[in-house]
């Protein structure tokens, strides 16, 4: 087991899906089940920001944001408030094909660092990295002036941010950041699901 948490962000609208996304079925269970089931091979703790979404029953602890109403970077906080450990991986719900080799990889990168971050070329990917308790301070800072991108408090912290290379060496970058924000998202994520189980390689030409 890792010495880190892991955190779960649960806590969205899921407006563009029509219903809780955390709770359709991808891979034959619920997308959470299937997140929090993959992050507790390696996580000793694991962490549900909920923000008053009903859940299936887990068996892990669920917390509110201290400042409601900011989307994912409010979820951030307050899971990294709850969590018993400096180093945490944070996750999107709604990322089912995630690879815990490279949130694994991540993590061991973070010592000396307040975050380690994806980044494929330009863009980002805040929902799939690692933060530590030293951001908090950087995060509370924006919640209060009403920035709610999580980004915003990156040019404050000491970031290692994690290349194409590196990622590659643990799968696609499409499949593991591929998530589920629409019933069209939905549905192309179950043929994923069915390809990877009968060990075909997914492409978007093959769907």
């Amino acid at each position: 087991m890792l010495d880190a948490a892991a955190i779960v962000l649960a806590g969205g609208k899921s407006a563009r899906m029509g219903q809780n996304k955390a709770l359709v079925t991808v891979n034959e269970h619920k997308m959470i089940e299937g997140v929090v089931r993959e992050l507790e091979k390696i996580f000793p703790e694991i962490i549900i920001s909920a923000n008053g979404n009903t859940l299936a029953d887990l068996g892990v602890r669920a917390v509110p944001d201290i400042f409601s109403g900011h989307g994912p970077l409010g979820g951030i906080h307050a899971g990294l408030k709850a969590s018993g450990h400096h180093v945490n991986f944070v996750v999107a719900c709604d990322m089912p094909f995630l690879d815990v080799g490279l949130a694994a990889y991540m993590v061991h990168a973070a010592p000396g660092h307040d975050a380690v971050v994806p980044k494929l070329g330009e863009y980002y990917q805040p929902l799939f990295a690692v933060y530590t308790k030293g951001c908090i301070a950087a995060i509370e800072s924006q919640l209060k002036r009403g920035h709610n991108r999580i980004v915003s408090f990156y040019s404050e912290v000491n970031i290692k941010f994690v290349g194409m290379d590196e990622i590659k060496r643990y799968g696609d970058p499409e499949r593991i950041f591929f998530n589920v924000n629409t019933p069209g998202d939905l549905k192309l994520a179950k043929v994923m699901a069915v390809r990877g189980r009968e060990g075909k390689k997914w492409t978007r030409d093959t769907t």
